[in-house]
């Protein structure tokens, strides 16, 4: 049976604590208390019945204290047949300073002698369970209960682990049923939501919500769950603890089993750390294979029969290398091309209508990145585009305004090409030829601009100081005036025969240098005309001008290189 502790009992007990000392519970004190109605709350104000209503005291033995976990203690009357005749209601607990520290109401029970032949008498033992914080430390008891109570302990107990075992299977480590035990605010401040949970197996239910009393600190709000004794059974008990706590086993050897259940910041900041299944009803209704759909369900149950699987289980295989199709891949052969095909681009260099590289790429922009986290990529490429740090780290290709062109391995198009190499700009080598149409053999016209009315300056040369004379020639046919003996130009004169009588020279008179007015004649306003020589069937030279901007492209768009790594 258990026990309410009177309010001098709880006093009792916070005085003991301050003084630190042990509280000693010494006697059983049994009353037949008339009228007194066992399904009433106990008057927890009230004192001990009257001397005239005890039935009996009894001294509790050393050996009859004992403890079922770190905050229940146990006591133990056993009164033999050798006791008797009495009728009890009521049962109390009085410590050794003589206070009344619990009662217990039951209903009316019969002790009696054993007087052979006229009674068969009874035995009748009585455990008192007491349950505060720190019962046992307080109380100082460290006899196992389990030691003098007859109780099927460990049977129970093997049970009890098989069922929480077989829950924890269904449930694994933590199962919330909806907002069951949900964090949450309420019209007093905040609550843990009522409903079921499993938390490795032990089943909690909260049929009203939980409040939360005091200030809650912030971090995370932990449920500790245990299957606790208590006499003869073992009782699902949780409470709620602040911060994060690891499974432990208490001093009575009792496992507890720890979850977070909310992180708390503050009043306005709090999340939910459970894991809520949408469970809302008896799980058969729940889990029920039924024809037609299932909103909350992910498929409909497919058999062998709908696939043409006669024997499914050895029709699938985790080869992604299979070729039959009497197999299914499954989900590891899958992940196996997956990482095949992945591994096989790596190195690849891509184009994308993207300014960021999509997962699984990285920037052609030679960057240099970890030799360790872009290990497969480092196995490819190594240091062919830059050494990085020289150690830890390599640089990727710089693909940044660049186009590709195909490497020329040994073809000649492009020799002497190293692999992986950057080339600049270049024009081939080349001439422009020009060429202008032939007009055939032809003049081209001319013309001089109109001078107006003028006339033309002449002169002669100065011939220094000189004379003129002549001679007369007698050539039978006339007188022939020849040069001077000083020289120079001989002209001739044709005289009429018979003048002249000899050859004797002839001096004119003495003229000094001088020189001769040449007169012109005067010409009215008029243009002179030009003739040009026909130049024959010809071309003539052509001069191209040069064109173009800084560099020779093709038309083309821009887009992102990327490598797979």
């Amino acid at each position: 049976m258990s026990a309410s502790i009177t309010l001098a009992g709880e006093s009792q007990i916070a005085l003991k604590q301050s003084q630190k000392k042990p509280l000693v519970v010494t006697k059983f004190i049994f009353a037949n208390v008339p009228g007194l109605d066992p399904e009433t709350p106990v008057d927890r104000a009230a004192g001990k019945p009257p001397t005239g209503q005890i039935v009996q005291v009894y001294d509790i033995p050393e050996e009859n204290r004992g403890f079922v976990n770190p905050n229940q203690v146990v006591y133990s009357a056993q009164l033999g047949s050798d006791i008797g005749d009495w009728d009890f209601n009521w049962v109390g607990l009085e410590d050794a300073d003589g206070l009344l520290f619990a009662v217990s109401y039951v209903p009316l029970q019969q002790k009696r002698k054993n007087i052979p032949p006229l009674q068969i008498g009874n035995n009748v033992t009585r455990n008192f369970l007491v349950a505060f914080d720190g019962a046992q430390a307080l109380t100082g008891i460290t006899i196992d209960a389990s030691t003098w109570q007859h109780d099927f302990t460990v049977r129970l107990a093997g049970i009890d682990e098989r069922e929480r075992l077989s829950n924890r299977e269904m449930y694994g480590r933590a199962c919330f049923f909806g907002n069951a035990l949900a964090f949450g605010k309420s019209e007093n401040g905040f609550q843990l939501g009522a409903g079921t949970a499993y938390i490795e197996g032990i089943r909690v239910s909260m049929t009203t919500p939980w409040p939360f009393t005091g200030v809650i600190p912030a971090g995370t709000i932990t449920l500790d769950v245990c299957l606790e004794r208590q006499l003869n059974d073992r009782v699902a008990k949780w409470k709620v603890v602040y911060g994060e706590k690891s499974d432990y086993t208490d001093s009575a050897g009792v496992r507890h089993y720890c979850v977070p259940i909310a992180f708390y910041t503050s009043p306005t900041a709090f999340w939910d750390a459970r894991q809520p299944e949408s469970v809302s009803g008896p799980l058969i209704q729940h889990f029920a294979a039924r024809d037609g759909d299932y909103a909350n369900l992910r498929a409909r149950g497919t058999t062998k029969e709908d696939v043409d699987l006669g024997n499914l289980p050895n029709a699938k295989s985790d080869d992604p290398t299979t070729n039959s199709s009497e197999i299914l891949a499954t989900t590891a052969a899958l992940n196996k091309l997956q990482k095949q095909v992945g591994e096989s681009l790596t190195g690849m260099v891509a184009s994308f209508s993207m300014n960021s590289p999509p997962s699984g790429w990285l920037a052609c922009n030679g960057a240099a990145i970890s030799r360790t986290a872009f290990a497969g990529l480092f196995a490819r490429i190594a240091t062919h585009y830059g050494t990085g740090d020289g150690s830890t780290t390599f640089n990727l290709p710089d693909m940044r305004g660049l186009f590709l062109r195909g490497w020329d391995d040994g073809r000649g198009v492009d020799p002497n090409r190293a692999f992986g190499t950057f080339q600049d700009m270049m024009i081939h080598s080349h001439a422009h030829t020009a060429s202008a149409t032939a007009v055939g053999d032809h003049l081209h016209s001319a013309w001089t601009d109109a001078q107006g009315a003028h006339t033309h300056g002449a002169w002669t040369d100065a011939q220094g100081n000189h004379d003129h004379g002549f001679r007369f020639v007698d050539n039978g046919a006339g007188v022939s005036i020849g040069a001077s003996t000083g020289g120079g130009n001989l002209v001739t004169l044709e005289l009429p025969y018979g003048q002249g009588a000899d050859n004797r020279p002839y001096r004119t008179d003495y003229q000094g240098n001088h020189a001769h007015t040449v007169g012109i004649v005067w010409a009215d306003a008029h243009a002179h005309n030009v003739g040009v020589n026909p130049g024959g069937a010809h071309t003539h030279g052509v001069t191209v001008g040069a064109a173009g901007g800084t560099e020779t492209r093709p038309k083309n768009v821009a887009l992102l290189f990327c490598i797979k790594y």
